[in-house]
């Protein structure tokens, strides 16, 4: 059993779970700009899709998060400035 803990708290666990949880953190903050689109009755188109569910960047998530609740068109997240 010692083992096993002494694995759990290893370096290299630790590293593996901050992965796990930031994988878990950009799935959420893709899912959220796309509900956003959604509710706002922009169009998504399966290339946009792909695009927001590919990001793994969580602060350009929250930008386009942002952008979502104002942008006229889907293709506004993706502006620069």
């Amino acid at each position: 059993m010692s083992a096993l803990l002494n694995f759990f708290r290893s370096e290299h666990a630790q590293r593996a779970f901050a992965e796990v949880r930031a994988e878990g953190q950009a799935v959420k903050g893709a899912k959220d700009v796309l509900r956003v689109l959604s509710l706002r009755g922009l169009e998504v188109t399966p290339k946009t899709r792909e695009r927001i569910e590919a990001c793994k960047d969580l602060d350009l998530l929250d930008t386009w998060l942002d952008r979502a609740v104002t942008a006229s068109r889907t293709e506004d997240l993706f502006a620069d400035g």
